[in-house]
Order: C-alpha cells, then sequence, then structure tokens
C-alpha cells in the first residue's frame, strides 16, 4: 500500500514538471491570397498523443494544453478546424419559420486534417509565435 501511494506521488509530481514546462505560444492566421484574418475556428496542433488547441478570434490565437496555457515542447502538425463560410443566410419562410444559415469550410479541405495539411510547426523555448496563411476553398 505504501509503494502505491507513494508511485501516486511521483506521477502527479512528473506529471505538474510537464506542465509547467508549457510554452506560451501565439501567433496569427490569415488567408494567403490577401492577407485578410481569419475570423474564428480553432487551430490544432497534435503529435502523437499530445494535443493543443487555440481558439482563432479576428485572425489571432493563443495554445491552450488541456487546461492549462501554452503547449509542451515538440514537432508537432498543425490543422484547422471551425472555420466556416455561410453559404447560404437563414430565411424567413412563408409560415413564419427561420431556416439555418448553410456553411461550408472557408479554406482549402487539406486544412482540416494533420495527414494532409501539410503544416508543421516545431515548438520550444525559443518559439513566441508561429503564423498560418491558408488557401481559401476553392469551391466558393
Amino acid at each position: 500500500m505504501r509503494n502505491l501511494f507513494y508511485t501516486l506521488i511521483l506521477a502527479t509530481a512528473a506529471f505538474c514538471v510537464g506542465c509547467s514546462g508549457n510554452v506560451k505560444l501565439t501567433g496569427t492566421v490569415s488567408y494567403s491570397d490577401d492577407g485578410a484574418p481569419v475570423e474564428s475556428g480553432t487551430i490544432c496542433f497534435v503529435s502523437g498523443e499530445t494535443q493543443g488547441r487555440g481558439n482563432i478570434v479576428d485572425g489571432k490565437y493563443e495554445m491552450n494544453f488541456g487546461d492549462a496555457a501554452g503547449i509542451p515542447a515538440g514537432d508537432y502538425q498543425v490543422y484547422f478546424v471551425g472555420v466556416e463560410a455561410v453559404v447560404r443566410e437563414s430565411e424567413e419562410l412563408p409560415d413564419g419559420s427561420v431556416t439555418d444559415p448553410v456553411t461550408a469550410p472557408a479554406i482549402d479541405a487539406k486544412y482540416l486534417s494533420a495527414a494532409t495539411s501539410g503544416l508543421t510547426q516545431k515548438v520550444d523555448k525559443s518559439t513566441k509565435t508561429a503564423d498560418f496563411q491558408l488557401d481559401r476553398n476553392p469551391e466558393l
């Protein structure tokens, strides 16, 4: 029982030490054709079992790892989710009901998966910012 107790304490300490070493990473996300900011969505960094996310707001993001700010150092594949454009606005129907707006990805579909985005980012203590330019969805 004592060994289990010490094992749990050591595991907790190792976890906490890893979290405190997170690198604070911010950046911008814009469109490659005109430099306009990507208004909203989520940027995702993935490496093995490690995944960090950052909400994109007006073209800017801050990475988070779970509930902790920053992200552990490492080599990451980068992809994006929730970057949407309205294809058709909501409409009021004759019976008074309102349709939902129709959306589609605003960015090229290759950026929707880590396997196909082609984007990578090395994160270490010297990394402070990482900026990305994305191609628009050619079908819009």
